[in-house]
C-alpha cells in the first residue's frame, strides 16, 4: 500500500495539479476531514474532487475499528466530518451516538448503489438509516504459493507447529473472536456465549504461540511478511494480497472451507461534524461507477457501485454483524494478546 492505515495527511487542491485535465477550480470551502480506510481517498480522486467542489480533504487511515471508536469517543466525533464504518460496528457508533441520521435527499449518487447493496439493512436502524455500503470484502488467508502449491483448505493450518514463527494474524479484538468461534465450531460466531469466551480464549491463546507477530494496517503486515520467513497471514487480503503481489512475492488468497468473514463499510457523517456540507459532497463524488470500479481495480475490494472485476466467493463469506458485546471482545482479546490467558 502506498499509504498507511496510521498516517494522518492532508491531502488537498495544492498537490499534484499538474495531473488534472481541469483549467478551472471551485471556490475554497473549507476541509473536509475524513477517517477511513486504506483505498478510500486516492490522491487523484481528492484531486478531482478539490476541483470540482473547492472542498480540501485532510484523511486520517485507521489501522481497527477499536482504533476507530477509540478516535470518535475521544471528541464525541468533532474532529472528523465523515467516518467509513464496518457494518460489525456500526451499532455501536450508533448507541453512542457517534454518527448521524442521514438525509437521502442530499445524497442522489445514493442512485448509483448497485441493487443488492441498496436493500442492505446493517447500517439501518429503527427504520432510520446511518449509513451508506460502499465497498466489501473478506477477512481471509493470504498464503505462499511455494509452501502451498495447491492452497491451504482450512484455518486449522495456522495452528500447526510447523509453521511456528512463520504466521502473522492482525490485531483486532472483533475479527480475532469471531475467527476463534469459527474455529472452535460455533455457529454463529456473532454470539459467543459467556461460557463460551473462555473456550475461544484458549483457541486463540493457542495460535499466539504460533505466530511471528500481529499486526495492525495492511502496511505493517505485508512489511513484516515481506522482510520474515513468513508464509501464512490471517488479513482482510484482498488488498494485501496485491500489495505482496505487487512487491513481487508469489502469494495467494484463500477463503477455507470453515468460510471466512465478509466485511461491509460504510460512509457516515460524524455527530460532531464541522463541514456538514463537505462530507455529503464526497459522499456523493464517491459513490461513482467508475471511482467504484478503479477502487476494486486497484485494491480488490468490491465496490457497492461497479460488479466489475468483482470477487467470486461471496457464497463462502460469513457476513458480519454487529457482536453480542463488544466490550466483553475487547477485554478477552487483550487478556489473550498480552499473554494472560
Amino acid at each position: 500500500m502506498n499509504i498507511s492505515r496510521r498516517t494522518s495527511l492532508v491531502l488537498g487542491a495544492g498537490l499534484a495539479l499538474s495531473t488534472l485535465t481541469r483549467t478551472t477550480f471551485a471556490q475554497e470551502k473549507g476541509t473536509v476531514r475524513m477517517l477511513i480506510w486504506d483505498g478510500y481517498a486516492e490522491q487523484e480522486w481528492i484531486d478531482e474532487f478539490t476541483a470540482q467542489t473547492g472542498y480540501k480533504v485532510e484523511a486520517t487511515y485507521a489501522t481497527s475499528a477499536d482504533e476507530q471508536i477509540a478516535k470518535m469517543k475521544a471528541s464525541g466525533g468533532k474532529d472528523y466530518d465523515l467516518v467509513a464504518v464496518d457494518s460489525a460496528s456500526i451499532k455501536t457508533f450508533v448507541d453512542q451516538k457517534l454518527i448521524t441520521p442521514l438525509d437521502l435527499a442530499r445524497l442522489p449518487s445514493f442512485d448509483n448503489v448497485l441493487p443488492d447493496f441498496k436493500t442492505v439493512q446493517a447500517p439501518v436502524f429503527d427504520g432510520i438509516r446511518y449509513g451508506i455500503p460502499l465497498a466489501w470484502g473478506s477477512l481471509g488467508l493470504v498464503y505462499d504459493k511455494k509452501e502451498f502449491p495447491n492452497g491451504p483448505d482450512s484455518w486449522g493450518v495456522m495452528w500447526d507447529p510447523k509453521y511456528k514463527g512463520r504466521v502473522l494474524s492482525q490485531d483486532d479484538a472483533n475479527n480475532n473472536i469471531n475467527l476463534g468461534a469459527i474455529m472452535i465450531g460455533l455457529k454463529d460466531p456473532f454470539n459467543v456465549q459467556q461460557d463460551e469466551f473462555p473456550k475461544v480464549a484458549t483457541k486463540l491463546a493457542d495460535l499466539r504461540e504460533n505466530l511471528l507477530s500481529y499486526f495492525a494496517g495492511f502496511d505493517e503486515g505485508t512489511t513484516l511478511f515481506a522482510e520474515n520467513d513468513v508464509v501464512l497471514m490471517f488479513s482482510m487480503g484482498e488488498p494485501s494480497a496485491i500489495a505482496l503481489t505487487k512487491k513481487g512475492f508469489d502469494v495467494g488468497y484463500a477463503i477455507p472451507k470453515e468460510g471466512a468473514l465478509g466485511w461491509m463499510d460504510n460512509l457516515t457523517v460524524s455527530a460532531g461534524a464541522e463541514n456538514v456540507d463537505g462530507a455529503y459532497a464526497w459522499m456523493n463524488f464517491f459513490l461513482q461507477a467508475r471511482i467504484g470500479a478503479a477502487m476494486t481495480n486497484k485494491f480488490g475490494y468490491g465496490s457497492t457501485t461497479s460488479a466489475e472485476n468483482a470477487p467470486n466467493y461471496t457464497s463462502r463469506l460469513i457476513w458480519a454483524k454487529p457482536p453480542e458485546d463488544l466490550a466483553m471482545r475487547q477485554k478477552v482479546w487483550n487478556e489473550v494478546r498480552s499473554g494472560a490467558n
